[in-house]
């Protein structure tokens, strides 16, 4: 049941929160309640910021107040700020789905719309800038760049000692996929041939092969110009036939481009990575069932491909990280798919396996800074899936997922590998049997507290790509134990009606460490029972009639004018 019907007394809160926030500030211009074509609830309002108006929509999600609200222009497909989501677009506000709690408010939200638009908005003479919360990953970056060039540590290296002016040909291997073409040096020439060690031989007879020249400009000369092949190949110094893979390097920086017979085509080049040391998972009714995979990491990856096998036809798979070469060492993935989305990638891989199954691609990053709407369509999403599997070892992650179980009532399992390869944790959560995901975490680690032995874990989720990150240490059979295992927990919980399956939580041993004495020793850990529901706070019944009736009067009213917002770049992968 949607929120303003189901808890009608946090409804009436932000109402009059909202209406009463309107007569006490006058840049704040209260116009009236509504639905959208989604049966959301809509506040449309006007905010005046040095002399000019703007008028905005507040829109609740579905999952208020476990999700916060979106702000838009109204009829206005504009760009109004550096903070927002394309032109005409939502707002990026100082809340969002990664920093969003219960005790904020649609006021908190119109608060930071105002703090805002006056922080764009100097005063003559005055020069201002408002502090931006977003941190833009390399995936989010790289999700509409068909061209890419990818990078590796060995040909960073061999060719660092370029110097002005010099060029020196080779090869590169590219591969296609359904969502981007991929470069990478293949060989290089010279006295004697140079092979790229970073990638594999193989890699020549399953794709393609294209001749391959790099160049070293002067810092502060110009690139080639991109106007057609001949221009740049004129501007460059290269033979006319020289090409089609150009890479330029200028200072620290390189830019790629591929030159088809009509056109120059600039790739998005992948950095190397940094070096760090990383090495020390029946029934034929699953056919049917629908899983949501958040996380499609080493341990996603091999938990989808595991239930694949088992039979799991329906999928939706959310990740907006990249596979690079380094997380080979423990991926259900390989080269082939180097430098693609892990959910994309995974989704081939799943499809190879079983060309029957059906998937649906969200490149996101769950409880990451991204558009509220965009958080809610994928939770509303988790929210028809059979059963929600978490695989990233992010907290924020499974707030979000729990706030779905719970208005959805869906099943949960989740799982974490710990570091040096000691063990693993896999945890299950079934609506009414169990208490929700954040009370079992906190009963989990108070488990390993009260016996002094607490899991190596990393600050943040390992499967990161970030520059800097310090990787788990673990090896494949590490990673690939767990993920055994969570699979049939998983398994048991969508095709038994009695789970085989006594506990809720169990640590996994793979070696001695933590409260691990020897591999291969199994603790299950007891989570308690769900704490009873907490009686929900009641109107009289004459205000609840007057809320319920200002709630049908708004199907009456016509909407005012309302820009329809462009996609937030959020969207599934096609």
């Amino acid at each position: 049941m949607t929120w303003f019907f189901s808890d009608v007394a946090r409804f009436k809160a932000e109402r009059e929160a909202l209406e009463s926030f309107g007569l006490t500030h006058s840049w704040f211009v209260f116009d009236g309640w509504r639905y959208d074509d989604r049966m959301r609830l809509v506040l449309d309002a006007d905010i005046v910021v040095g002399g000019k108006t703007w008028p905005i929509y507040l829109q609740f999600p579905q999952f208020y107040p476990d999700a916060p609200p979106s702000v838009f222009p109204r009829g206005d497909d504009s760009r109004w700020s550096y903070h927002q989501y394309g032109a005409g677009g939502e707002l990026c506000l100082e809340y969002g789905a990664d920093n969003w709690t219960l005790d904020l408010t649609g006021v908190d939200v119109i608060e930071s719309v105002y703090r805002l638009l006056q922080g764009e908005s100097p005063a003559p003479g005055e020069t201002r800038t408002v502090a931006s919360r977003h941190s833009e990953s390399l995936g989010r970056r790289l999700r509409s760049k068909t061209f890419r060039f990818l990078r590796t540590r060995a040909d960073t290296a061999f060719l660092a000692d370029m110097t002005e002016g010099e060029y020196r040909t080779g090869a590169a291997v590219y591969c296609f996929h359904k969502d981007a073409i991929v470069f990478a040096v293949r060989s290089l020439n010279g006295a004697a041939e140079w092979i790229n060690p970073d990638v594999p031989g193989q890699l020549e007879d399953e794709y393609y092969k294209r001749n391959f020249v790099a160049l070293r400009l002067g810092e502060k000369t110009a690139l080639p110009p991109t106007s057609s092949p001949s221009a740049f190949r004129e501007a460059a110094g290269l033979a006319q036939d020289a090409g089609p893979v150009v890479l330029v390097f200028q200072g620290q920086a390189s830019h790629a481009f591929y030159l088809t017979a009509d056109s120059v085509i600039e790739a998005f080049v992948i950095p190397a990575q940094m070096e760090a040391r990383r090495t020390d998972a029946v029934f034929d009714g699953l056919k049917d069932r629908k899983v949501g995979l958040v996380g499609c990491g080493s341990l996603g990856s091999k938990i989808g491909a595991i239930m694949t096998r088992a039979g799991v036809g329906k999928w939706l798979l959310v990740d907006d990280d990249l596979l690079l070469p380094d997380n080979f060492v423990r991926n259900e993935l390989d080269w082939r798919d180097a430098g693609s989305h892990k959910a994309s990638a995974l989704a081939r891989r799943m499809e190879y396996i079983n060309p029957e199954i059906d998937t649906n691609v969200w490149l996101t990053e769950l409880g990451a800074q991204t558009a509220s709407e965009s958080a809610e369509a994928i939770m509303l999403l988790l929210g028809e899936c059979d059963l929600i599997i978490d695989a990233t070892a992010n907290h924020s992650a499974l707030n979000i997922i729990s706030a779905v179980a719970k208005v959805k009532e869906k099943p949960v399992v989740w799982a974490e590998v710990f570091g040096g390869g000691i063990g693993g944790l896999m945890v299950r959560y079934r609506p009414g049997l169990e208490p929700l995901p954040p009370l079992m975490r906190r009963a989990i680690e108070n488990w390993f507290r009260d016996q002094s032995a607490p899991p190596v874990r990393n600050a943040r989720s390992y499967e990161s790509g970030a520059a800097g990150d310090v990787p788990l240490i673990a090896n494949d059979a590490d990673v690939s134990a767990v993920a055994a295992h969570t699979a049939r927990f998983a398994i048991d919980l969508l095709a038994r009606p009695a789970s085989s399956f006594p506990h809720s939580a169990y640590a996994i041993g793979l070696g001695v460490g933590s409260v691990f004495t020897e591999p291969f020793d199994t603790r299950p850990i007891e989570v308690g029972q769900p704490p009873a529901e907490q009686p929900p706070q009641l109107l009289s019944e004459a205000e609840t009639k007057a809320e319920l009736t200002r709630l049908i009067e708004y199907f009456q009213r016509k909407p005012d004018e309302v820009g329809v917002a462009p996609p937030n770049n959020q969207a599934p992968a096609t």
